[in-house]
Formats: structure tokens, C-alpha cells, sequence
């Protein structure tokens, strides 16, 4: 009879979990401060953490130093187990086991994912990247349809055009993977 009401109750958690489908106002609510954002990025990168392991990170983030003050370290730790952490465990993106001190991602976390890009500076968005090799296609294959360009059969430049767009999937496919 338990083992009924055990699985009943793991059926319905399963359920709210698949449901739980935030708002814009809750992702961005959450993405608008720096050490929620952080948390994010690294329990993505690094999986399951503690809060200390989370506050040693974000303080070598912030300040920049290897080894930052440990009064820094504090205040964030603070930071997160009274802010951050409930804030983001109340809308369901990840949940605080106190007894084992871990924080772990939920599946309503893969809702950041689309809002998550970032742009290394001196780097481009890749929506830019894709912009600038369409107007390549673009250009390229006007050139050659009105006789401009006469070192390029249209199926080389097809074949081309292919293979760039299959090369740059492929990385872009990569570069996601890795984040």
C-alpha cells in the first residue's frame, strides 16, 4: 500500500516538474542579477555544487583574483543561501538539499537556455554570423546569375555556399554542446 502511494507521489511530482513552465517576467526576473546568472552558468558548466563551492566561484568571478578576501566570499555565500537560492527554488529552477549542501539544476532551468548566449567581446552572435553568410549566398549567387563573375560555375558556387553553411552548423552545433 505505501509502495502505491510512494510511486503516486512520484508520478505527481514527475507531472508538476514536466509542467512547470515559467513565465518571461520569472526568467528574466531571475536573469536580471549577475550572481543569479552566474549560479546558472556554472551548475550548467560544472553540474551539482555546494553554496560554498558556488560563493568561491562568483567571488573569483567578481573581483577578479584567484584568491579573493574572505569577507567577499561571505557576503556572497550570505547572498545566495538567503536570497538567490530560495528566490530560484520557489520558481522551480533548481532545487537546495540543505541536508547534503547541493544545489542542482531542474528541468524548468533549460527555460534560461535560449537567453543564456554569451558573446565573448571581439566575438559576434552567431544570428550575425548567419546574417552575413546569407548575404554572401545572396550576392554571390546574383553575381554569378547575371554574368558578373565568370570564375565560378553556379555549382561550384552551390557546392560552396553548401558546404560553408554544413561547416559553420557543425561549429555552431559544437559551441553550444560545450556551454
Amino acid at each position: 500500500m505505501s509502495e502505491t502511494v510512494n510511486n503516486s507521489l512520484e508520478i505527481k511530482s514527475d507531472a508538476q516538474n514536466r509542467e512547470t513552465q515559467l513565465s518571461k517576467s520569472d526568467i528574466f526576473g531571475v536573469l536580471q542579477n549577475d550572481r543569479r546568472r552566474c549560479v546558472l552558468e556554472i551548475l550548467h558548466k560544472q553540474g551539482n555544487q555546494s553554496i560554498r563551492s558556488l560563493s568561491d566561484e562568483i567571488a573569483r568571478l567578481e573581483s577578479g583574483e584567484n584568491d579573493p578576501k574572505s569577507t567577499m566570499r561571505k557576503s556572497i555565500y550570505v547572498s545566495l543561501l538567503q536570497t538567490h537560492i530560495p528566490k530560484m527554488e520557489s520558481l522551480g529552477v533548481v532545487n537546495y538539499d540543505r541536508e547534503n549542501d547541493f544545489v542542482e539544476l531542474l528541468p524548468a532551468a533549460s527555460d534560461f537556455d535560449i537567453y543564456m548566449e554569451t558573446v565573448k567581446k571581439g566575438d559576434i552572435p552567431w544570428s550575425h554570423f548567419y546574417i552575413g553568410l546569407s548575404t554572401l549566398a545572396v550576392v554571390g549567387s546574383v553575381t554569378i546569375y547575371l554574368g558578373l563573375l565568370n570564375l565560378v560555375t553556379s555549382n561550384q558556387w552551390i557546392l560552396f555556399i553548401s558546404s560553408l553553411f554544413m561547416v559553420a552548423s557543425i561549429a555552431h552545433m559544437r559551441q553550444v554542446r560545450k556551454l
